[in-house]
């Protein structure tokens, strides 16, 4: 057994001994249980596992993260910074993966949702929990997903009723003060009726001061979606330099039913973002776009997978990355059409742009085709600024750094521009003007 290994088997199996989960229903004891033993079984991915090939996952292996127990913290600092990353509309906040509520409020929430924080729910709804925690995450596939489950006891339940209509996002906001090497384990639950729509936003980021501790979070997203339900999902990863982030969204789609996902990942110094979309119904639709860019030495890994087990279902894909610095982007991409699947529609495109010699790409689109009446296509490119439209912006006058600016903005737009207009769309902009080159010098002349 590896010390690595070793280390968080001890931290989970504190965990579940701890007095104060002596009172957890029957359960939930045995899901985390059986998540422990999955994880033992698994241990730490490692380079030589090909789902893990291109993931930097030492500085996890060699960390002491542990879960946060104390609650003490700058609510007027922790505050200004909820207010500067979030957005109008109900919220929960967690700090160090311990629920904040006085940084939370579900004032507004319409009829027919119910956003809580999941400590409630186990109490509340524990019939729907056990029936529907840890079916799309499973915990015997995914090491981590393993992990997050066996320190299952924080996170968020958003249930949507049927023919319930939100036209306000839903917020979770999780925050990292950086003070410690903070294990973080949120599990978010959405589960919408039939007919019902809403959308979902999900921020991780740092609260405290450049140069912080290196902090991990493991994060797990289950969605069930009803028939004819649609639900929009963004996810804001915009953690500090030091942090590491590994995150899996997992959703499964009834018949006739909508699901957009939106991911944006603009920091830390390794993260992890999976999204795994399947069919169980009939003329379902599925899009998954997303954008990652990397800076100095940071490592931004995306993996998806569609999986098309039933007729007549489309699905669309964009992810693009920018990458500047030393700063590594891995894309792989799965499209799996299974025998019955027929009339299946799937595009999927992956494009990366290179701002510096030392960046790198690496991009692994992947079709498995079993149906023989469908239609499939996949890509990739990887390349460097048009030199004849920076030569262009150059002649009429506009300085080298804002010429680069200009084009990597237009490379990212598309991306952007997927997202409806409205105050996610602003908020993202925001972000991405951060991470844009020449961002950090106008920061320090304005």
């Amino acid at each position: 057994m590896t010390t690595a290994l070793a280390h968080y088997l001890d931290v989970a199996t504190r965990f579940q001994a701890a007095p104060e989960q002596a009172s957890a229903p029957q359960w939930l004891k045995r899901l985390r249980a059986d998540a422990l033993a999955h994880f033992e079984r698994q241990g730490l991915p490692t380079t030589r596992d090909e789902a893990w090939k291109y993931s930097r996952l030492g500085a996890i292996a060699e960390g002491t993260f542990i879960p946060r127990t104390d609650v003490s913290r700058d609510t007027a600092h922790l505050s200004a910074v909820v207010e500067r990353l979030g957005l109008p509309g109900p919220r929960l906040v967690f700090v160090d993966g311990r629920l904040a509520p006085e940084l939370s409020s579900v004032a507004g929430l319409p009829r027919g949702l119910t956003l809580k924080p999941l400590r409630d729910a186990v109490r509340e709804d524990g019939e729907l929990l056990e029936s529907v925690l840890g079916q799309r995450a499973l915990a015997n596939e995914h090491a981590f997903t393993a992990l997050n489950a066996a320190l299952l006891e924080e996170g968020v339940l958003l249930r949507l009723a049927p023919g319930a209509l939100s036209e306000v996002p839903v917020q979770v906001v999780f925050l990292t003060r950086g003070d410690a090497p903070v294990l973080s384990s949120p599990r978010i639950l959405v589960v919408a009726g039939e007919s019902s729509e809403a959308t979902l936003v999900e921020t991780y980021a740092s609260a405290g001061p450049a140069g912080s501790a290196a902090t991990f979070t493991n994060a797990v997203t289950e969605v069930t979606l009803g028939d004819n339900a649609s639900l929009h999902h963004y996810k804001l990863q915009v953690e500090a330099d030091a942090a590491l982030h590994v995150g899996a969204l997992h959703a499964r789609q009834g018949r006739d039913s909508r699901f957009a996902s939106h991911a944006f990942a603009f920091g830390g110094a390794m993260a992890r973002n999976e999204v795994h979309a399947a069919f169980a119904g009939e003329g379902g639709d599925a899009t998954l776009n997303g954008l990652y860019v990397g800076q100095g030495a940071q490592h931004l890994d995306n993996r998806t997978a569609l999986d098309h087990a039933v007729p007549r279902c489309t699905s669309r894909e964009l992810y693009k990355g920018v990458l500047d610095g030393h700063s590594r982007g891995t894309f792989h991409g799965l499209i799996r059409v299974r025998q019955d699947a027929q009339r299946t529609d799937s595009r999927q495109q992956n494009r990366n742009l290179l701002l510096s010699e030392s960046a790198q790409a690496d991009a692994r689109p992947q079709l498995e085709i079993f149906a023989d009446d469908v239609k499939c296509a996949h890509g990739a490119a990887v390349g460097r600024l048009d030199a004849q439209a920076l030569f262009y912006l150059r002649s009429r006058g506009v300085p080298q750094a804002e010429a680069e600016r200009l084009l990597t903005y237009a490379f990212a737009r598309e991306v952007v521009e997927a997202v409806p207009a409205g105050p996610v769309r602003a908020n993202i902009e925001a972000l991405l003007a951060l991470k844009l080159p020449g961002a950090a010098q106008r920061e320090v002349t304005a």
